[in-house]
């Protein structure tokens, strides 16, 4: 009988296409995310002196390229190189400020889209590998997905559960297999990101540095907000181009609109104090409204001497756009609130932030 093994491992291409199955994380996947192989493949329509009538005689195979959705517990670093989960983040923005906090063996990593995601001060060449180890009957071998992209993040957090990061990704071609990358080794569970390390803010949200390089978040004199459920998707708009450059697979990557969408899943009341779901159901109705809200996931675990693991995400302006009471007889009412990010230009210079907090001196 076959067995039953998968296991991935991501490296960053210092050259896109030429693939990285050496420096490489260990990423747990929550389903079997097998890239998708897609070709361009089409009937040789030519007269040749034959009965067309009777049928095509030959297919002609003319471009390929892949595309995926990475599904994963998020931890704050992956397995072995340990960066490589912020370095997901940071090929979908292309921007990153790193440092370390003093001389604690703790760094902080700020990413926020990028007019020029591929600008040699940001990517540059660089792009991802999908490195997928599966069983090929009883015998493990290394399937290279190159030329990696991140088009979409979209993080999922229930009360009970883990939060769970899933990555769009698409790319040029499956390079030659390879035997199995071998000796996985994940990350520490004390740096799983759950639904008891979140907390959920809106208001008066303090950023250190200038922006959008932000050093630090505080958010003490934030109100707090306890919803049931929550689910963030950030999109970039990037899309791949075959071009007539002699090649058969994409080779240039065109940025598009960055966009944010946020549900979130409260009680329906009216507290006397605190976040209010039914003024925020009734400002929208009666105007065009906006609010901010802001994400810190804390794992309690110290990186280095300095502050603990934590993933930050900051939307400093969110747009209402929807979402009414669900009554039911079996259960007191509830709303999703639907929000759509705007550019906050004129202060924190993004549509939504992303902070990162762990031992990787870079990501």
């Amino acid at each position: 009988m076959a067995e039953n093994s998968l296991y991935m491992a991501v490296g960053e291409e210092a050259t896109r296409g030429t693939k990285e199955a050496t420096t490489v994380g260990f990423i747990p996947l929550l389903s079997p995310s097998i890239p998708k192989m897609e070709f361009t493949e089409e009937p040789r329509g030519e007269f040749r002196g034959a009965d067309s009538v009777k049928g095509e005689s030959e297919v002609r195979r003319l471009s390929r390229k892949w595309s995926g959705s990475l599904e994963m517990p998020f931890f704050t670093e992956a397995g072995t190189s340990k960066s490589m989960v912020g370095t997901i983040i940071k090929h979908f923005y292309g921007a990153v400020a790193s440092a370390e906090n003093g001389a604690t063996g703790q760094h902080y990593h700020m990413t926020y889209p990028s007019a020029d995601p591929f600008a040699t001060a940001n990517l540059g060449t660089k792009a991802l590998t999908l490195n997928l180890n599966i069983n090929e009957g009883a015998t493990m071998k290394n399937w290279p997905f190159v030329g990696g992209r991140v088009a979409s993040l979209s993080f999922d957090q229930e009360a009970g559960s883990q939060l769970k990061l899933s990555a769009d990704l698409f790319g040029q071609y499956r390079d030659t297999i390879t035997a199995e990358i071998g000796s996985p080794l994940f990350p520490a569970e004390n740096l799983r990101c759950d639904f008891n390390n979140l907390t959920v803010y809106t208001g008066t949200i303090t950023r250190t540095g200038t922006g959008p390089d932000y050093t630090d978040f505080t958010f003490g004199s934030a109100t707090q907000i306890r919803p049931d459920k929550v689910s963030i998707k950030i999109e970039n708009g990037m899309d791949d181009a075959i071009r007539l450059s002699g090649l058969d697979y994409p080779d240039k990557t065109r940025i598009g609109v960055y966009k944010v969408t946020l549900d979130l899943t409260i009680d329906w009341e009216d507290p006397a104090s605190g976040f209010s779901s039914v003024d925020e159901f009734n400002t929208w109705m009666a105007s065009a409204s906006e609010t901010n809200f802001f994400f810190h996931w804390d794992t309690g675990t110290q990186a280095g001497t300095g502050d603990n693991h934590s993933l930050s995400i900051d939307i400093p302006r969110a747009r209402r756009t929807g979402g009414e009471p669900d009554y039911s007889l079996d259960k007191d009412p509830m709303i999703t609130l639907s929000y759509e990010g705007l550019f906050d230009e004129a202060s924190t210079g993004y549509i939504v932030g992303i902070m990162l907090k762990n031992s990787a001196s870079a990501i």
